[in-house]
């Protein structure tokens, strides 16, 4: 059974989802750098990289995190928030659901252009995940992952990497290392067809911190963080004029 907590003030960020029955925490949480409000000209990297997961668009990190949303419901089972856009005219509204067992967290978006030109983007849900040695990485059809290495193994080198694959069945997860437990992202690869991988393990801190230890799981559309290296690579959206896109990503506990 999966517990969460939402923070709209913070970009809507969800800064915890916990398995109520195990304890697990399955989301990551910077240990150096402290939640608050943005302020104008911030970086993310140096000042706001707090962990969790985040929406980015129209790139990465693109600008949403940086705003408060505004909360249109909340019940005991869905939360609605929404955000205007900043450098472009789009709103954003985001609905969480909780499944009645409370294993599965749908997130479904529907992204409305308020703007009288094309509006080329990126997207990813930046899923930020609490790793461990020998955790197994899952994403079915691509490149072997293998798992998470162990920082006190002898010979351990610390290493940074990250890469797109393509989301052939729009699945991607993480078992832990005993296998008994599972976090699981499914959504629809038509309209989220890559899986960003960033797998950081002691190696990389944009915030002048000793080195983080995590690893995100980033479903979206586009194949680079950057929107004009995605546009050369025709893998970036494209928002009419007054056009709506929706898509969904379910976080599913499995064992």
């Amino acid at each position: 059974m999966l517990s969460l907590e939402v923070l709209p003030e913070l970009g809507g960020k969800i800064a915890s989802l916990r398995d109520r029955v195990t304890g697990r925490e399955w989301l990551w949480t910077n240990p150096h750098l402290a939640r608050r409000p943005a302020r104008p000209g911030e970086s993310y990297v140096e000042h706001h990289d707090t962990g969790g997961v985040d929406e980015c668009l129209p790139d990465v990190h693109g600008e949403l995190w940086s705003c408060a949303w505004t909360v249109e419901r909340s019940t005991k089972s869905e939360l609605v928030l929404s955000v205007h856009g900043q450098s472009r005219s789009y709103l954003l509204r985001r609905t969480l659901r909780l499944a009645p067992d409370a294993a599965r967290l749908e997130l479904a978006y529907e992204l409305e252009s308020q703007d009288a030109r094309e509006i080329p983007f990126v997207y990813c849900l930046h899923a930020l995940f609490a790793v461990e040695p020998g955790m197994r990485i899952e994403i079915p059809f691509a490149t072997p992952i293998g798992v998470v290495p162990d920082p006190r193994a002898p010979g351990f080198q610390p290493w940074a990497a990250k890469r797109f694959l393509p989301a052939a069945r729009g699945e991607a997860g993480l078992v832990s290392a005993d296998g008994r437990e599972a976090l699981r992202l499914r959504f629809d690869p038509a309209e989220l067809p890559f899986v960003g991988l960033w797998q950081n393990y002691g190696a990389w801190s944009g915030a002048g911190t000793p080195p983080y230890f995590n690893l995100a799981l980033e479903p979206g559309v586009g194949d680079d963080d950057a929107l004009e290296e995605a546009r050369a690579h025709g893998s970036h959206g494209v928002l009419a004029p007054g056009g709506r896109r929706r898509w969904w990503i379910a976080l599913e506990l499995a064992s």
